[in-house]
């Protein structure tokens, strides 16, 4: 079926300093369907991810508390990189997208590990691209 994934509903943890972005994504991402959680700084995504996974501690083994996490590079507190190094630690599995204008775009900058969970998509991008990326 065309476009399938946009009726699979995704539980979405976003960490985005712009207020004005964090509303664009939560607009576009509710449009389709999707859960969205936003947080407005580093601290806060690590926060409530931890808490998350606390409430699903019962699902099965490396299962994760969110579809995807989207991350901005540079925000207050810690960066999108301390974030999902943190993150990476306590769960491997989890699905990481960095939106971010900051020349963060290489698979180096990711621990090797890890590689393969974590993607980047350059800003500015569009807000259909946006949602293509996160229901891949």
């Amino acid at each position: 079926m065309k476009n399938s994934w946009l009726k699979m509903a995704l539980e979405i943890l976003i960490a985005e300093d712009n207020q004005y972005t964090a509303l664009q994504y939560n607009r576009i991402l509710g449009k389709y369907g999707h859960s969205v959680v936003i947080t407005k700084d580093g601290d806060e995504c690590i926060k409530k991810y931890k808490e998350e996974m606390k409430k699903k501690k019962s699902k099965k083994q490396g299962s994760t508390p969110f579809d995807v996490v989207i991350l901005d590079q540079s925000m207050p507190k810690k960066t999108g990189k301390e974030v999902a190094d943190e993150i990476l630690e306590s769960s491997p599995n989890q699905r990481i997208i960095f939106a971010s204008a900051y020349a963060l775009g290489s698979q180096s900058d990711v621990s090797k590990e890890f590689e393969e969970n974590v993607e980047f998509l350059q800003k500015p991008f569009s807000l259909e691209k946006f949602v293509k990326r996160i229901g891949n």
